[in-house]
């Protein structure tokens, strides 16, 4: 299936004085999951790099303005492209399947969903499928609720499971995927997959009030983690298992190629791969696996030909 990048743009707009660069803008728009984590690493950078000309500004582009400077990637499958834009991935994010605490689904399906169970609850069953049986019934049933088709967390869903957005089943929810955790808590035979920083409070660690995991065929150990209710076990679970029923995606960014030599935005993406991973978990997202952390900085170490850097991070 064909793979599809998402964006979150930041929008650079610099002024050049007397050697010194300063900023005027950075806008973001896009997808605000992500929204949280990035405000704190900028935050935390500039605690160390107070001279920073970075800042955001959360607001929308209009029609026709140039393509972003830097922009959050909200898919794996993005690479460096014939532009001169390059791609470090920062971090990952999961999407869990809730439900509203009431649903009789979660009794019927007390023993776990396997993918297969996913995929028939979620997604509208298409005749050129080669197992299609139009007398066949789904074995379980629910309100599904998602976003709108071209939504990211839609579009990542319905590419991990091996599907297309239009066949997800139920009622589409306009805004942010937040949205999503109020209509399940309002209807008892509702179900949604959202991330983890939504699913969860992030003060207490536990579940929101009003909704379930979905239950799902696991191993014991990792059934315990899921049925602990607590974020930092699903967080544990998730970077040391691959769960077949549950979709983690890397997100990054990318540089153009006309800030690939911008020493201040050059230093942040690094920070964030040296020290902006100790955030992660605290917002709800998982830290690269240590492969890809190791290539990512790799990638921006042997960039020579755009990269420098004003310290060594």
């Amino acid at each position: 299936m064909k793979k599809t990048v998402y964006r979150i743009t930041f929008a650079f707009s610099f002024i050049l004085f007397a050697g010194a660069i300063f900023a005027q803008e950075i806008r973001v728009e896009g997808t605000k999951f992500v929204y949280p984590i990035v405000e704190k690493w900028l935050a935390e950078y500039k605690k160390e790099n107070p001279k920073s000309t970075i800042r955001l500004e959360a607001g929308a582009s209009s029609q026709g303005e140039k393509v972003a400077d830097l922009s959050v990637i909200v898919n794996s499958s993005a690479d460096d492209n014939a532009d001169g834009e390059k791609v470090v991935y920062v971090g990952r994010y999961a999407l869990l399947p809730v439900s509203n605490v009431q649903n009789p689904l979660l009794e019927k399906a007390a023993k776990g969903l396997k993918k297969r169970d996913l995929i028939d609850l979620v997604f509208e069953k298409d005749a050129l499928d080669e197992d299609f049986d139009p007398e066949e019934k789904s074995k379980y049933t629910a309100t599904i609720y998602s976003r709108n088709n071209e939504s990211s967390t839609t579009l990542a869903l319905a590419e991990y499971f091996g599907q297309t957005p239009e066949r997800i089943k139920g009622k589409k929810i306009l805004g942010d995927e937040i949205y999503l955790i109020t209509a399940v808590q309002k209807d008892e035979k509702g179900i949604a997959f959202n991330t983890l920083n939504y699913v969860f409070d992030l003060n207490s660690r536990q579940l929101k009030s009003g909704i379930s995991l979905v239950p799902l065929q696991l191993k014991t150990k990792q059934k315990e983690a899921l049925e602990s209710d607590n974020i930092d076990n699903l967080i544990s679970l998730l970077e040391e298992s691959k769960i077949e029923t549950i979709p983690v995606e890397n997100f990054g960014l990318q540089i153009s190629k006309e800030h690939l030599n911008n020493k201040d935005v050059v230093n942040f993406v690094k920070w964030i791969l040296v020290h902006g991973q100790k955030y992660n978990h605290e917002y709800g997202f998982l830290n690269l696996d240590s492969k890809t952390l190791v290539f990512q900085k790799e990638q921006l170490d042997n960039n020579k030909e755009y990269l420098s850097y004003t310290k060594n991070y």
